[in-house]
């Protein structure tokens, strides 16, 4: 990665709003994909590009919890914890504000829900040679439309981004949230005038993987009025860039300030300075002749279209990732299916195909697992059948009992002659002998919202 050129950091402070049942109190970035937690897959994917250190961001309360079960997977990484208050609304863009002290080059910015596979030194090229201030990364988006959602049934909408670009130079022109039209996108004449190559999708995803300038944090840090990244940071940039700059006095940019950038001078913070330059200069990217006729530029790197990704921030796309985690662990991770399986569990089933299984797990004799995830300390007795389901840590599957399309949290028990189909079981919940459910969701909690 040469020497310093890019921090990284991990955002893992989010409080799975959207993930209530499965949750109920625990860290998010902690959910298991596959037979690791959701979190090892952006920092493992920093390690397979060099990193060495990561700046991870987490809540006060579950930094303890994140950093014992980090230790335990042995990453070859040095972790820099950095908390927030627990009670606190804290935004990316105001995690970033936190570590703005800590930022001494420019930034690879992740999100832990992120499960994704890219090259990331293709981005980082691509991000030297078009001098941007922010690269976004877009993927194909829809990937988790097939999935049957376990639970009550409830019309599913699909959240949508909408992106203009431009298609020459993938220049990212317009960025919205599809929910904040009712039927028609309204766009400025002038923005299509000058540019007459956008195009506009509502079909991409944003991965949420940034590349951004160092200048961007340290104008993150005067501007406490923007909260978000991709909701509010993001939109903030691709204005500004439409904007004409004001006039700079000729230096040689070795000069400091003589007085104290306005906050919301954002062209104050955009000057190429001779810094820069010594960066580009020693960069082991690429090289080519930039176009810098403005100082604040927002792109996007849009990954293969046959590459997965998704984030998952919901129900659904946590079951769609692990059901297709034998597909994908490979691709995403360069370890091969074997690695899915741990060595430390006790499986004596002849019949299971296409499953993860964690840590200290025990599968018995005469039992059928197909297309499952199985986490850590289980235990499944025999005469089951299991399919298309995902275990928590801690379960307990009693003998004569058939589940299928089925999220199962931690440390719950489903009793002896069950059957349950499409259903969502939440942590410690008892399923009583021999019931017979679909389509429910199962707690002991009360008051969360309708499943999506």
């Amino acid at each position: 990665m040469g020497q310093q050129e890019f921090q990284a950091i991990v955002l893992a402070a989010g409080k799975g709003t959207r993930l209530p049942e499965i949750l109920e109190g625990r860290p998010k970035c902690l959910l298991p994909i596959g037979p690791y937690p959701m979190i090892w897959y952006p920092l493992q994917l920093l390690q397979r590009h060099g990193f060495t250190e990561v700046i991870v961001i987490v809540q006060e309360s579950e930094k303890s919890e994140i950093q014992q079960r980090l230790e335990r997977l042995q990453l070859k990484l040095k972790l820099d914890y950095y908390s927030i208050p627990t009670d606190s609304e804290c935004g990316t863009a105001d995690s970033l504000r936190l570590v703005s002290d800590k930022i001494k080059c420019d930034v690879v910015v992740l999100s832990c829900d992120s499960v994704i596979e890219v090259n990331l030194y293709q981005l980082l090229s691509k991000f030297r040679e078009q001098d941007a201030s922010i690269e976004m990364l877009l993927m194909e988006g829809g990937k988790d439309q097939d999935v049957v959602v376990p639970g009550p049934k409830s019309k599913y909408k699909a959240e949508k981004d909408i992106i203009g670009y431009d298609k020459t130079t993938n220049k990212v022109l317009f960025m919205a949230s599809a929910s904040d039209f009712e039927e028609t996108v309204k766009l400025s004449g002038h923005l299509l005038r000058e540019n007459p190559e956008m195009n506009i999708s509502s079909y991409l995803l944003d991965a949420h993987v940034y590349i951004m300038k160092k200048w961007v944090v340290e104008y993150l840090a005067v501007s406490e009025t923007l909260s978000a990244v991709k909701g509010e940071l993001l939109p903030h940039i691709i204005k500004k860039q439409m904007l004409q700059p004001p006039a700079v006095p000729e230096n040689d940019g070795t000069s400091e300030y003589t007085v104290k950038p306005k906050v919301d001078d954002i062209f104050q913070f955009a000057i190429y300075t001779e810094m820069d330059k010594k960066i580009d200069k020693a960069s082991i990217f690429n090289k080519e002749k930039k176009a810098t006729s403005h100082p604040i530029r927002c792109y996007a790197f849009f990954a293969d279209s046959n590459a997965f990704g998704l984030r998952v921030n919901n129900v659904r796309s946590f079951l769609q990732c692990n059901l297709s985690i034998f597909e994908i662990f490979p691709a995403l991770t360069g370890f091969t299916e074997r690695e899915l399986v741990s060595q430390t569990s006790s499986i004596k089933s002849t019949q299971i195909t296409k499953s993860a299984v964690g840590d200290m797990t025990t599968i018995s004799e005469k039992t059928s697992l197909n297309q499952n995830v199985i986490a850590n300390g289980c235990t499944i007795q025999p005469k089951t059948r299991i399919n298309n389901c995902v275990l928590m840590d801690g379960v307990t599957i009693e003998e004569n009992v058939i589940i299928d399309n089925c999220i199962v949290g931690e440390k719950a028990v489903i009793k002896s002659g069950s059957i349950l189909k499409n259903c969502l079981i939440g942590p410690h919940f008892v399923v009583a002998v021999d019931t017979k459910k679909e389509s429910v969701y199962l707690s002991n909690a009360d008051g969360f919202m309708t499943i999506d």
